[in-house]
């Protein structure tokens, strides 16, 4: 159904997740920049521009090895964490209730005949797999 009045124009001007985005971005190719003329640039002309104090260049491949190993630990971790949490196969938590019958849920009318939120039901592996893999 069409709006019956004057159609509302969103307000002018940058939202506030855009600034965010668009000075981080600058930011972090600024910094690339500065870390690869420090990574790249010989001694000799730090020194002939009056630069004499810098970090090792040991520290330009440390950094980043040592980030990417971190955030490789983070992802292990924060999966092993999961895979602690879960409950086992006895548990009572894993017991499969009422609503995961599929011949309980009526599918008598579609949805967009009746305009009604169906019951909650859970939806079984195989019909997941289905959907998402093809499997038969």
């Amino acid at each position: 159904m069409p709006p019956s009045g004057p159609v509302q124009r969103a307000p002018h001007g940058a939202k506030a997740a855009e600034v965010y985005g668009i000075v981080g971005y600058l930011l972090s190719m600024a910094f690339f920049i500065i870390w690869m003329v420090w990574a790249y640039t010989p001694d000799s002309v730090f020194h002939s521009l009056g630069i004499t104090y810098y970090p090792n260049r040991y520290w330009a491949v440390a950094v980043p090895i040592y980030l990417w190993t971190l955030l490789v630990f983070l992802i292990v971790l924060y999966n092993a964490s999961n895979l602690m949490n879960n409950k086992p196969f006895e548990s009572y938590y894993t017991v499969r209730d009422h609503l995961e019958d599929d011949d309980e849920r009526d599918h008598a009318q579609p949805f967009d005949q009746t305009w009604t939120i169906p019951p909650a039901a859970d939806i079984p592996i195989a019909t997941i797999n289905r959907v998402l893999f093809g499997e038969p």
